[in-house]
């Protein structure tokens, strides 16, 4: 019997997310105030109305890229296939990868030292925070892209249910060893 196992894992805000609204509303104020300027150094009124349709449209605008900013990630696990997804305001659903848990050649607790140790040609990052020690690693080989590695947080109910699928050698590996 399959059972679906979804967890949603909000990425976290960084530095640069104030530095972006910021800008954002900055931009949203300039372009509108610059027409109400020009308007009265000009005295032409027409550009006055311009500029407050223009704030009109801006807001919206500001609006719309502020909540853009809110990214999460969905991963989903059926029947051994792990699929995440980003979702982008909770208006856009964008698949990042699908692939088969059993084709996994390595899986490891995220650290700079493991992953420098290995060469990808492709990192998926569907992770809460990129370098946090909650984060775990799956490498696989992929025909078109070569080495890849998907760079996720998962909760210990979805590890749970993706452990029975690794193959033997990566079983070994993690459970033999102790190291997951």
């Amino acid at each position: 019997m399959d059972t679906l196992i979804e967890q949603v894992v909000p990425k976290a805000k960084n530095a640069g997310y104030g530095v972006k609204i910021a800008l954002i509303i900055l931009i949203a104020i300039a372009i509108p105030a610059i027409f109400i300027i020009i308007a009265k150094i000009t005295g032409i009124a027409y550009l006055a109305m311009i500029g407050m349709f223009l704030l009109l449209f801006t807001a919206y605008g500001a609006w719309y890229f502020i909540t853009s900013l809110k990214v999460e990630y969905e991963y989903s696990f059926l029947s051994s296939t792990l699929r995440i997804d980003k979702i982008i305001a909770k208006r856009r659903r964008r698949a990042i990868v699908k692939v088969d848990v059993r084709k996994f050649d390595d899986f490891f607790p995220y650290s700079d030292k493991e992953m420098n140790s290995h060469k990808f040609n492709k990192v998926y990052r569907a992770s809460t925070k990129e370098f946090s020690e909650e984060n775990y690693v799956a490498a696989y080989h992929d025909e078109a892209k070569g080495k890849c590695a998907i760079l996720f947080t998962p909760n210990d109910k979805l590890l749970a249910e993706m452990k029975p699928y690794f193959n033997n050698e990566l079983r070994k590996k993690l459970f033999v060893n102790k190291q997951l």
